[in-house]
């Protein structure tokens, strides 16, 4: 039965199987409003994607150029199949920023943060490369 707008009800069983917790974790975890509210909107989380496209590259050893994404959900899932792990790291902390936007009623893109460099620390100094990203939320 949907809600007054028009949305499913959070499915707290299939939550509570998915992620083994007991019968006490789980009154535990619905009585803290902030854990919540969070789970709450991971079906919307798990619709947005979080797309982070390349707007600088030098000596990339994984190919990224100018142009290329990298996605994820905003619940944090990797859509993409060419990723490179010293990239999706420092990610993770646009995916958490667009979880807890959505999870307060904000939109996800107006994030101060937007832009992140992998971590390759580049060629002048004294390593490989460096790729730059801009965050967008789709």
């Amino acid at each position: 039965m949907a809600d007054e707008k028009g949305k499913q009800p959070f499915n707290w069983d299939k939550f509570q199987q998915h992620l083994g917790y007991t019968d006490e974790e789980m009154a535990a975890f619905k009585a803290d409003e902030r854990r919540r509210k969070a789970a709450e909107v991971l079906p919307e989380a798990n619709r947005k994607t979080i797309v982070a496209t390349v707007v600088a590259s030098h000596g990339c050893a994984a190919g990224f150029k100018l142009g290329d994404a990298i996605e994820v959900s905003a619940a944090g899932v990797v859509k993409s199949c060419n990723v490179c792990i010293y990239a999706v790291a420092p990610m993770t902390i646009h995916a958490a920023m667009a979880h807890d936007r959505l999870t307060a009623g904000l939109d996800p893109n107006d994030m101060w943060f937007n832009h992140f460099s992998c971590q390759d620390a580049g060629f002048c100094n004294g390593s490989w490369g460096q790729v730059s990203f801009k965050v967008e939320v789709k």
